[in-house]
């Protein structure tokens, strides 16, 4: 494939890609569009009682190594980043499908008659 056609070929991919992409966050802000909050969320627990206690000296600090079962803690994921990465992951193999299928149709569309005969 010359430079040309990989730049071609590489335009329709991005071109797929941000189409699926966009289709992807289209359905999902029209499911799930009214169950979005769009409100302040109040302050975790700790940020309250420092902003409670600000006016006194800050607490000293400890140094000790955690216990072994502090160190293990559970994952933490919100669900935004996993929309995120589903949708890329999406659109990335609805692009790469749908690359691959002109592929075939361009390898596999049936060849001039010219070409077959001999005479």
């Amino acid at each position: 494939m010359t430079g040309r056609g990989k730049r071609s070929g590489m335009r329709r991919w991005l071109a797929d890609f941000v189409l699926v992409f966009a289709l992807f966050w289209g359905i999902a802000f029209a499911v799930s569009g009214n169950q979005m909050c769009a409100y302040a969320v109040p302050l975790p627990a700790f940020a309250k009682e420092v902003l409670a206690h600000d006016s006194g000296p800050p607490a000293p600090v400890d140094f000790r190594a955690p216990e072994l079962g502090q160190l293990v803690r559970p994952a933490q994921t919100s669900p935004e980043h996993a929309r995120l990465l589903l949708s890329v992951a999406f659109a990335a193999i609805a692009a790469f499908n749908l690359g691959f299928w002109r592929h075939l149709r361009r390898v596999y569309a049936s060849p001039r008659r010219s070409v077959w005969r001999r005479g």
